[in-house]
């Protein structure tokens, strides 16, 4: 009998101590940490700048993917903002990859802001030159990072992740009212790009030393299907009650009455952030440019079978 193990992490604030920003760029959401004692202060004086990145819904988001996936018979773990740290992630997907065979599931999902490193490893020459990463607790967690980790799954696996995070800067989940939500949505990219820009120079040699240190090029063996909430260049949004993004996904799967595969569920869930969309705009007498849209992304990764890919993608989403 096939097996599920499913991850879900939701990080509704960093740790400003691991979070330092380079002052020239410090701007937003930015705190002041005293000096632990232990030579942590990176800039003149006494202090920190650092980043912790508030936002609403992250956890909730997370329950309810939890609960989902639990409702379908998958082993799951949840680990919400301060026991999201990489290493507790790592050791999760280190411990699925050891006990997942063929025919058996692995599902993840990640609720939380979404950033951007200079990409020292040349793997992303051929799109945007940027390692995209998720901003846990005590540091950011790089895709390279990721794609090590999905190395390590058998042949025959199949992987699911969702992202609710922003691929490029960072996103605004907080918000009670639509008019609210709505007005949250402008003019926010050039202030989370800075932020972003801060974060990693704040701690470059970190990020730098992760990526140089990474097993390098192994190829997966597991199929892989990525449903995240924009691309990369836009912002994922939100309010108190869920990330825009996972409020589609649940309505689309209406309590697991949802007919269809993988790439239909994408599709819906497409439809129903454009439908938001369109309300917003009319909300703001129809001046786009005072609204934010998200377009979700489809990807599938192809392991060591292309026939087991096209099975996964055919598949009931959430199925064992």
């Amino acid at each position: 009998m096939a097996k599920g193990i499913s991850l879900h992490i939701g990080v509704n604030k960093v740790d400003p101590g691991e979070y330092p920003m380079a002052p020239t760029h410090a701007g937003w959401e930015m705190v002041v940490v005293p000096q632990d004692g232990g030579g942590r202060a990176r800039f003149p004086g006494n202090f920190d700048i650092g980043w912790e990145g508030p936002l609403a819904s992250c956890e909730k988001d997370a329950e309810d993917m939890f609960q989902l996936a639990e409702s379908q018979g998958f082993e799951s773990t949840i680990l919400k903002t301060h026991k999201a740290t990489a290493e507790s992630v790592e050791d999760e997907i280190r411990s699925a990859a050891k006990q997942l065979k063929t025919g058996d599931i692995f599902f993840l999902t990640y609720a939380g802001h979404g950033a951007q490193v200079e990409d020292i490893s040349g793997d992303e020459k051929d799109s945007d030159s940027l390692d995209e990463t998720w901003c846990l607790y005590d540091r950011m967690f790089l895709d390279d990072e990721q794609q090590a980790l999905f190395a390590k799954f058998a042949k025959g696996v199949g992987i699911i992740v969702l992202s609710d995070s922003c691929h490029s800067g960072t996103a605004t989940r907080s918000g009670a009212s639509d008019e609210e939500r709505d007005r949250k949505r402008r003019g926010i990219r050039a202030v989370t790009e800075r932020t972003a820009k801060a974060i990693y120079e704040g701690n470059q040699d970190k990020y730098d030393r992760i990526q140089n240190n990474l097993e390098r090029r192994a190829k997966p063996k597991a199929s892989r299907i990525l449903i995240s909430a924009c691309q990369d260049h836009e912002h994922a949004m939100g309010d108190d009650d869920n990330g825009m993004f996972t409020h589609a996904l649940k309505k689309v799967w209406n309590d697991g009455k949802f007919k269809g595969n993988y790439e239909d569920l994408a599709k819906k869930i497409k439809a129903e952030l454009k439908k938001d969309y369109k309300a917003a705009v009319k909300r703001a007498g129809g001046d786009k440019s005072k609204v934010e849209g998200q377009v979700p992304n489809f990807v599938c990764i192809k392991g060591a079978s292309a026939a087991a890919l096209a099975e996964l993608v055919k598949k009931r989403p959430f199925s064992i």
